[in-house]
């Protein structure tokens, strides 16, 4: 059995030095330990003491961990099939490119995936979905194109999916759905289009959902209103159209709203005061008419209020002055009207900005304090 475990692992070797060799400017003073043994003949290498490897009890090899280390390369070398045990992979921030090979379904154990922060080209292998054990897949922050392959849907185990800051397009597809254990989904600064799945609204485990920066059109699903874990949704920077759904004011857990930046119309939901723990509110440059509603000031852990740029009219409401944690309020180029109330004594405001509108009367007491 030792033997065997032996020659396994000198396999192993082989292939990590094999792919050491094909980087262009791998770290010498890094990867210095990546040897063979050369002090007996009869004895076999093994990888379980090189720097960024692990082993486990078996001696094979299950970590390779290696963020932000210099490396240059492609991953066409890299031999997945070799390496059966792998549960955890980190070859974020390098200067990694080329395409991710298909190949990498073989590593069938593997958990945890950070390509992030690297130079990856070409689209993302439909073969991932077979990783039936991936919970975090971050292959964020590249030059991936192309659509989001449907079988991502397969990864029942996923917990933490990041692809944000890609050149992907395309529809997302309704299969994500299925993802119902998603905690984390960043699909930002991408060029998606097409409508919001309403299917997301299933995954009830969701607690942040970043879609901004894309090209989303159509309605906020009203199903959005079930993911009742949710802290923070960001769908700034995007087509998005219709009125804001009161059912939002369902997530109690919310405390980061950023819908700024859409076609958005209509008004602000009354529902909105149950959302009493949210910090920041950001509905800016949007279509958004009405008054704004009395409800606000049961916002009280409000620290970012900004509403600027919509069409608002009358008064901006006495209740406001609850909003003792505020720290910026951005109110310009709306159409309010009447005197400011003495919110703005609020020591906390470290932002104002209330210009373009068609407020008189008097500056409160204490504003310049």
């Amino acid at each position: 059995f030792l033997i065997t475990v032996s020659s396994e692992s000198n396999e192993e070797a082989d292939a990590l030095l094999k792919w050491k060799a094909s980087l262009q400017n791998h770290n010498r003073s890094l990867l210095s330990s990546w040897v063979k043994d050369t002090t007996n003949v009869s004895s076999k290498t093994s990888p379980c003491a090189w720097y960024g490897i692990s082993c486990n009890d078996a001696g094979r090899v299950d970590n390779i961990t290696l963020p932000a280390k210099g490396l240059k390369g492609k991953l066409h070398d890299f031999s997945f099939s070799l390496f059966p045990h792998l549960a955890y992979l980190d070859l974020s921030y390098n200067k990694l490119f080329g395409t991710i090979p298909p190949q990498i379904s073989n590593l069938t154990n593997l958990i945890h995936l950070y390509f992030g922060g690297n130079q990856f080209s070409g689209n993302i292998p439909p073969e991932v979905g077979l990783m039936s054990h991936l919970m975090f897949l971050y292959i964020d922050t590249n030059h991936l194109d192309g659509s989001i392959p449907p079988e991502l849907g397969q990864l029942s185990s996923i917990v933490e999916l990041s692809l944000f800051s890609n050149h992907l397009n395309g529809s997302v597809p309704p299969s994500l759905s299925n993802l119902t254990d998603l905690f984390i989904l960043f699909l930002q600064d991408n060029s998606f289009s097409g409508f919001i799945p309403p299917d997301i609204g299933n995954s009830k485990s969701m607690s942040v959902l970043y879609l901004s920066s894309n090209k989303f059109s159509g309605p906020i699903p009203l199903s959005f209103g079930n993911l009742s874990n949710l802290n923070s949704l960001h769908l700034y920077g995007n087509s998005v159209s219709g009125s804001i759904p009161s059912s939002l004011g369902k997530l109690k857990s919310l405390f980061n709203l950023q819908l700024k930046g859409n076609q958005l119309t209509g008004y602000i939901p009354s529902s909105f005061r149950n959302l009493t723990g949210l910090l920041s509110l950001l509905l800016s440059q949007n279509k958004l008419f009405g008054s704004i509603p009395d409800e606000i000031g049961k916002m009280r852990s409000l620290s970012i209020l900004d509403l600027s740029q919509n069409q608002f009219k009358g008064v901006l409401p006495p209740s406001v002055s609850n909003l003792t944690n505020l720290k910026e309020l951005v109110l310009l180029y709306n159409n309010l009207s009447g005197s400011i109330p003495p919110l703005l004594e609020n020591p906390m405001l470290t932002q104002l900005s209330l210009d373009n509108n068609h407020f008189t009367g008097y500056l409160p007491h204490n504003v310049c304090r």
